[in-house]
């Protein structure tokens, strides 16, 4: 009676155990992968490496950054927004993102080596003290350099980033996209302009917490334009910006994809629903 007890309770652990993992997120990244960075203006990169199955969708995600702004300093996925594997694509990563030294937590497989990749013109001391505020012998004697000179394109080991990604905190946050400032852009648009209506299934990231922008996904409105979004069932209208088109793999009944704050003020329940939509040509 007690073994049998005994292998009950053991199942029960088991099966917490298995659920507990299923519920976590597989990492995009692993400690084999390695992440370049760049600096533009002041500001950091890292350019990530894209893996088979991943999206544009996953990688945001992963990294806490919106859509729109991934599609800001990724400007050809505007028109193609297929990923291919091997490529990389370009992310802001905020300073509290960089783990520079090892503490005595650090666990090496769940870290992902970020390396600096060397410009035209750049010395030591720059990257050192002006873009990671380390000493010079930190820099040379992590990467085995024997002397002070560094050649374009060449890497240097500057720290770390955690597999899981970068937290929602460490971001800052983005004033939100006003809807009535849309709405003015659309009418005033529709003065000069012929208006498009189509209907169709709307999808959107359900699961995600972002917030504040309104963007959307459409084959045929111009990027950079303002479309109008009916939810026949709530009797909600949103605006949102094109910011990009809809990837052909997705199937060609999906009218727009849309931002999940664009989704919920149109009191979206579903990752699916139908909608209405009119753009200006």
């Amino acid at each position: 009676m007690r073994k049998t007890l005994f292998f009950v309770f053991f199942l029960i652990l088991l099966s917490i155990k298995l659920l507990a993992q299923k519920d976590q997120p597989t990492p995009l990244l692993t400690s084999k992968d390695s992440l370049l960075l760049t600096v533009e203006a002041g500001r950091k990169f890292i350019h990530h490496p894209i893996k088979l199955k991943q999206t544009l969708f996953s990688i945001s995600k992963y990294y806490n950054i919106d859509l729109d702004e991934l599609f800001e300093y990724n400007l050809s996925f505007r028109d193609d927004p297929s990923l291919r594997v091997g490529d990389r694509v370009k992310i802001p990563i905020p300073n509290k993102a960089i783990k520079r030294y090892k503490s005595s937590s650090f666990v090496a497989s769940k870290n992902i080596g970020i390396y600096y990749v060397v410009q035209a013109g750049d010395n030591l001391y720059q990257i050192s003290k002006r873009y990671f505020e380390m000493p010079i012998d930190s820099i040379v004697k992590r990467n085995h350099l024997k002397n002070n000179s560094l050649k374009p394109g060449q890497r240097l080991l500057m720290g770390w980033m955690g597999t899981e990604g970068i937290h929602v905190d460490w971001r800052t946050i983005q004033a939100p996209a006003e809807s009535d400032a849309l709405k003015t852009q659309y009418n005033e648009g529709k003065l000069t302009k012929k208006e498009i209506a189509a209907q169709g299934v709307c999808v959107w990231p359900k699961d995600s917490k972002e917030k504040g922008s309104l963007y959307a996904l459409h084959r045929d409105a111009a990027i950079g334009s303002i479309i109008c979004v009916d939810n026949p069932m709530s009797n909600r209208t949103v605006y949102a910006k094109v910011i990009g088109r809809i990837p052909v793999s997705y199937e060609r009944n999906i009218e727009i994809i849309l931002s999940p704050e664009a989704a919920r003020k149109l009191g979206a329940r579903d990752p699916r629903f139908f909608v209405k939509t009119k753009y200006l040509k």
